[in-house]
């Protein structure tokens, strides 16, 4: 097939390198034109099935990249929704988290001020307590000494006086007899 057209090639393009400077006519337009059609033909033949799988693949890529492009066209919408629904969530959860901040810090509050209240007012029983305590001790002390000056002065006073010795004498014996 080769060889056919190659030739009929070489006949049609000797006749019209033949045809000279003359005036020419129309009939003088034929053979190139057949030598154009069976050439077109040949390259249209040959041609036809590579350019169209050229064309079906880039079809089938365009349509693989539009795809590929709609999927994650898809996946960044379902993202996007995610993440609205997300920023959503954290406006109300920080709204929350503040109000229990808010809740937290008033509670913890009172119940400082109740705790101090209560301290204090263990502190002022433990002072008092402690105070009469104190006095209690001092008074048993001031007691105690004021007892033995009392003995003391009566010893001192009984020494002295012969008939109270006497006295003092008589009544233990008679406490013990």
């Amino acid at each position: 097939m080769k060889n056919l057209l190659t030739l009929s090639l070489v006949l049609v393009s000797s006749n019209v390198f033949a045809a000279g400077a003359g005036g020419g006519h129309i009939s003088d337009l034929m053979y190139p034109a057949i030598n154009f059609f069976l050439l077109f033909g040949f390259i249209l033949i040959k041609l036809r099935k590579p350019i169209s799988d050229a064309f079906t693949k880039n079809s089938e890529e365009v349509e693989n990249l539009y795809n590929m492009a709609e999927e994650k066209s898809k996946e960044a919408q379902i993202k996007l929704d995610e993440y609205t629904k997300k920023l959503e969530a954290l406006d109300s959860e920080t709204s929350r988290i503040l109000q229990n901040a808010e809740e937290d810090g008033s509670k913890f509050d009172q119940a400082q001020k109740q705790e101090t209240f209560a301290s204090i007012e263990r502190m002022k029983r433990d002072a008092a307590n402690k105070i009469e305590s104190e006095k209690n001790e001092m008074v048993k002390q001031l007691n105690s000494s004021l007892l033995d000056e009392v003995i003391s002065k009566a010893k001192t006073e009984i020494n002295s006086n012969k008939e109270y010795k006497t006295k003092a004498t008589q009544k233990l014996l008679s406490d013990i007899g």
